[in-house]
């Protein structure tokens, strides 16, 4: 059965009002009012449309149509937009005009539907060198920002913001992406343009989006109260909402601003005997998949610490991970263990002098923070001798005693191995590379967190970053648990200048993991 909808404009149609008929049916698809895509096969197969309705009715009814057409299946879809470019290509005149039903501005925006920028960017241009108009610069950024060309993308929407002041709208898209790219700066100043404007649709997606932007500048609880404010007096926007789930995740980041704890079967296991005070018989493990050497250690120095006595404590493993954890990428890689077997590593480190271990507990002692801890860490160099920093190895096997007791042993040889890795960093970065391309043990983590931060400090690290990330990944297993795949989730999260399916890949993924 046929809605009024249809009706009126079929009416308008065979009546000789072609021109009435379309701008009514495009008022309606403009609405969410109606969608019947028999009737817009009939009308844009009418070779004599353009003749019949003049060419800023026909362009304003395209306009409305790529507004659903989306929603299309993929056959509908595809026959629309033959449909529609057939008109284009019989469209010989076309007026100079400024608004959106610009015929220039309308093929552009169908081919940005189809996925095709370079032939959106080529009609845009066109319409360029015919005169500069709002829609035209507007339309020629974002098509420039669908091929990641920004500094053309921030010309172009620039010169139409210049145009008219009052139409901010594609800096929200603008903003958007920067945003997906983590480049808070540029995204905050983009979604503030927007709300100088005071347009309503505009702002109720930029000003949740400029909160966060600014918490994200300055993790300040006041900036994430204004937020949760926000949020929870407008309930029905989706975009708040999101971004307040965003802001819980990146309120504390592990390895960042807190240090993240080993969920090892074996570490689990020490944490439960120290909990129930029961160490009767605690001489061994038996695990499916071969466990961290460090993680290793940790146990035999937490059941020391608990019961005062020398640990010979083993794990019994089934088998081998893959990618095995004794071997490193190239001859550079850092080796702290010999393996006698898949379950007995041996350390080929010696035992680090007493001055270099009271340095790195020094710094292990304070509390975390990765930023106060790295830039800490170039007063700790100073007070080390050239000769002494391969002793920083050492002291990740063999950690100093705590002077006061404030962490467990597995926690504390993380926070050591962690403080060692920032010394190490502060007297050559290719000591994170080293360690990287080492066997697969817990230091791993605070390198690869820390080549990661610092790309957020200063991009000239982005590229850097991105090669021992994907180092990392690489040596990832895809059959057993894997110790550092969560550090892995978040320290990738960092990198910034991605892309959305990048981060959102790894948000899944995180979240996979924690659940």
């Amino acid at each position: 059965m046929k809605s009024e909808v249809i009706k009126n404009a079929q009416n308008l149609y065979d009546s000789g009002q072609v021109q009435e008929a379309l701008e009514y049916y495009a008022a309606a698809l403009w609405h969410n009012k109606e969608n019947n895509t028999e009737l817009l096969y009939t009308w844009l197969e009418d070779n004599s449309l353009i003749e019949k309705a003049g060419e800023q009715a026909v362009c304003t009814f395209i306009a409305s149509i790529l507004l659903i057409i989306d929603h299309c299946d993929a056959s509908s879809q595809n026959r629309l937009w033959t449909l529609c470019q057939n008109i284009f290509d019989h469209m010989e005149i076309c007026e100079d005009r400024e608004d959106t039903s610009d015929r220039y501005v309308v093929e552009c925006n169908l081919y940005r539907h189809q996925k095709k920028p370079e032939k959106a960017l080529a009609i845009i241009l066109k319409g360029l060198a015919k005169g500069g108009t709002t829609s035209r610069y507007t339309f020629a950024g974002l098509t420039y920002l669908d091929l990641e060309e920004e500094t053309e993308a921030e010309k172009y929407i620039a010169l139409g913001y210049q145009s008219d002041p009052n139409n901010a709208s594609a800096y929200n898209d603008l903003g958007d992406y920067y945003f997906d790219k983590r480049q808070w700066k540029k995204a905050s100043n983009c979604y503030y343009k927007v709300l100088q404007t005071d347009d309503y649709n505009d702002c109720n997606w930029a000003e949740p989006s400029w909160i966060f932007c600014c918490y994200m500048l300055d993790p300040d609880p006041y900036e994430l109260e204004l937020l949760l404010l926000f949020a929870a007096a407008n309930l029905d926007n989706q975009r708040a909402q999101l971004l307040c789930k965003m802001a819980a995740m990146e309120q504390l980041i592990p390895n960042v601003d807190y240090l993240d704890t080993s969920s090892e079967s074996i570490i689990n296991l020490v944490r439960n005997v120290r909990e129930n005070g029961n160490t009767s018989g605690v001489t061994s493990c038996a695990t499916t998949c071969q466990e961290s050497a460090s993680s290793i250690n940790a146990m035999r120095l937490a059941l020391e610490e608990i019961t005062g006595k020398p640990s010979h404590f083993v794990v019994l493993a089934s088998k081998a991970q893959n990618p095995p954890l004794d071997q490193t990428i190239d001859e550079e890689g850092i080796i702290l263990w010999n393996y006698r077997d898949i379950n007995t590593p041996i350390p080929t480190v010696n035992q680090p002098s007493e001055d270099v271990k009271r340095v790195v507990e020094e710094l292990a002692s304070t509390d975390f923070s990765l930023p106060i801890w790295y830039e800490s860490a170039k007063k700790y160099v100073a007070m080390l001798s050239e000769s002494q920093y391969n002793e920083l190895y050492g002291v990740m096997v063999y950690p100093p005693h705590q002077t006061i007791y404030q962490y467990p042993a597995e926690d504390w040889l993380f926070r050591v191995q962690f403080a060692a890795v920032c010394i190490l960093a502060q007297i050559s970065l290719h000591e994170i590379d080293k360690i990287c391309k080492g066997q697969l043990d817990w230091p791993i983590i605070p390198a690869f967190t820390l080549a990661a931060w610092l790309a957020t400090q200063d991009t000239s690290y982005i590229s850097w970053a991105e090669k021992i990330l994907n180092l990392i990944k690489s040596r990832i297993s895809q059959e057993n648990y894997c110790f550092f795949e969560h550090a892995f989730t978040c320290a990738a999260y960092l990198l910034p200048g991605k892309d959305k399916k990048y981060y959102t890949h790894l948000w899944l993924w995180r979240q996979s993991i924690e659940s």
